[in-house]
């Protein structure tokens, strides 16, 4: 009987993944970087809720983050937001959408400039504030040009109440401001001097009869 030789087995050694390391440290640096990256920029318009605080500057939107409000960092505080915006109309109106706020300085727009679907906050400037109109329930003087000057007095000596705070229409046929304020004896207009948001108010106001 022959002897034949066992055939050579070749023994199998798994093949390392040379390429599947460089993968998987590419793919953890890229989760590392995109949460540092969410963290260290959250903001933004749709998620940021009114009463909440912005740091940075609004004419540069990249440098705008959120910030704890009292804190040294806050310069804005958002006292309105709205949905549904578009940018080109926000240009035209000059932000006169958020004209319907108190104490509004500015405003911040995020959003696609020909979309309609854009964020738009209504800020209060919390460093450099504007400007502001007396409020219903002050006084003014009873001299009709230190009245002129809108600088609020006591009640008492005061020759003027503000009953009303009412827009001034942006096109009117016929002055119809304070008609539905019966009581108004006179009337006056306050107009924000410079400021991102140009604001005009008519104040309308009753004699105190001392």
């Amino acid at each position: 009987m022959e002897n034949h030789p066992a055939p050579a087995v070749e023994q199998l050694v798994p093949k390392k993944r040379t390429w599947l390391k460089p993968v998987i440290r590419l793919g953890i640096f890229g989760v590392v970087a995109l949460i540092a990256f969410f963290f260290a920029n959250p903001f933004t318009a749709s998620s940021t809720e009114v009463g909440s605080c912005l740091k940075g500057d609004i004419d540069n939107a990249d440098s705008v983050k959120n910030a704890e409000c009292g804190t040294p960092d806050a310069n804005f505080k958002v006292v309105g937001k709205q949905n549904g915006k578009s940018e080109i109309a926000l240009r035209i109106s000059g932000g006169l959408e958020c004209d319907e706020y108190a104490n509004v300085d500015a405003y911040l727009f995020q959003g696609k400039k020909a979309a309609t679907d854009g964020v738009l906050l209504c800020l209060e400037d919390l460093k450099n504030p504007g400007q502001r109109p007396p409020v219903v329930g002050d006084c003014l003087p009873g001299d009709a040009d230190e009245a002129k000057k809108l600088a609020t007095v006591d009640c008492g000596s005061a020759g003027y109440k503000v009953l009303a705070v009412e827009k001034k229409p942006a096109v009117a046929f016929e002055d119809t401001t304070c008609a539905q304020v019966p009581s108004t004896d006179a009337k006056l207009s306050w107009q924000r001097a410079g400021g991102a948001l140009p604001q005009e108010r008519v104040l309308c106001l009753d004699k105190i009869e001392q």
